[in-house]
């Protein structure tokens, strides 16, 4: 069976789809950076607590269940935009993992009450519950973020989904991708390094030396492995299109040019424990990483479709709308973290 012949119709866009395309990496990227802090806030948590805990434990403690909120409810516009640009593609790898899928769902949901259960028990639980309970979560967000990963690689393969005809039960997984497990390392040991910077940014502003040192010990060693993880990733992608991030493709490439010497800048920046550059030099390194993640996109997707060839409809005002609710709704976000910091719960 040719594998395009699996793939739906392809839907109309209201608005053109760069307008859309702008807003899935922008908002992505937002998602990307809380997701970083929650996962590797939590991997810091749990770590510290082998030791019996740490003032650095059980403050972080108090800020993962917000951390993860904002991370969920971040997530869903980014979410929204991939389905409406690639809906008979990403529509297609959530059915053929339904079962994983749906279960990600109920886990995250479990993660986020033990995140809380974890900081309101902290001191009444005994050690070694506090250490299971961390530690559960911490396994329930790599589970999740595996899901992910199966999801949005598996909707690249439509060559993968014959395999729905062996198991048609919503059981698929994309593990026989060479990608799959580079990529998702990629994510997570990212994570590491922006939960650590996390922790550096507390102590700068707690004036706690313990904390910044730390915390960029976690961000150097982190950032340090995922040059080696990154270029795993980048030998694995098939040939074609590896070769556009080595010269085919001019945009790419520059993207991983300028990738390569942040990297090395952000090696530099948290040797030196500069706490403002190396938070400003995250979120461009962020930005540029989810830009050359959408080329990667759309380099898998070529042979079977382009964005450019989505048929719009020009109907324009339910994305104005949909603008006017998006800064209405960051305000309101923005108001109310002020309120919970003025409160003493930051």
């Amino acid at each position: 069976m040719i594998p395009s012949s699996l793939i739906p119709a392809i839907n109309t866009l209201a608005v053109a789809p760069i307008w859309l395309e702008t807003l899935l990496v922008t908002t992505f990227a937002i998602h990307l950076l809380l997701m970083n802090i929650a996962l590797g806030g939590t991997v810091l948590v749990a770590c510290h607590s082998l030791s019996g805990g740490s003032k650095i434990s059980r403050d972080l403690s108090g800020k993962l269940p917000t951390i993860l909120a904002l991370v969920i409810n971040a997530g869903v516009p980014p979410l929204l935009f991939v389905k409406a640009i690639y809906a008979q593609f990403n529509y297609t790898s959530s059915v053929l993992m339904a079962v994983y899928w749906l279960v990600a769902v109920v886990a995250l949901l479990v993660g986020y009450y033990g995140l809380y259960w974890h900081y309101y028990r902290y001191e009444s639980m005994k050690d070694g519950g506090r250490k299971g309970l961390i530690f559960m979560v911490l396994c329930i967000l790599l589970y999740v973020g595996f899901m992910l990963s199966n999801n949005m690689t598996l909707m690249l393969r439509p060559d993968h989904w014959l395999a729905y005809f062996d198991n048609p039960n919503g059981l698929v997984l994309n593990l026989n991708d060479t990608a799959l497990m580079p990529r998702y390392l990629h994510f997570m040991v990212s994570a590491l390094a922006i939960g650590g910077l996390f922790v550096a940014i507390l102590g700068k502003r707690k004036s706690d030396q313990d904390y910044v040192a730390t915390g960029f010990k976690w961000f150097v060693w982190a950032t340090v492995v995922n040059i080696g993880v990154g270029l795993w990733f980048l030998m694995v992608l098939p040939r074609e299109i590896m070769l556009i991030f080595m010269g085919k493709d001019m945009l790419a490439t520059s993207l991983l040019g300028i990738g390569l010497v942040g990297t090395v800048a952000l090696i530099y920046a948290g040797m030196k424990q500069k706490v403002v550059l190396s938070s400003v030099l995250t979120v461009i390194m962020v930005y540029v990483m989810v830009v050359m993640r959408h080329l990667l996109r759309d380099a898998y997707l070529a042979p079977y479709f382009k964005v450019e060839d989505i048929p719009v409809t020009g109907q324009y005002s339910p994305f104005y709308l949909f603008l006017i609710s998006l800064v209405i709704g960051i305000i309101s976000i923005i108001y109310m973290l002020k309120l919970m910091c003025k409160s003493g719960r930051s």
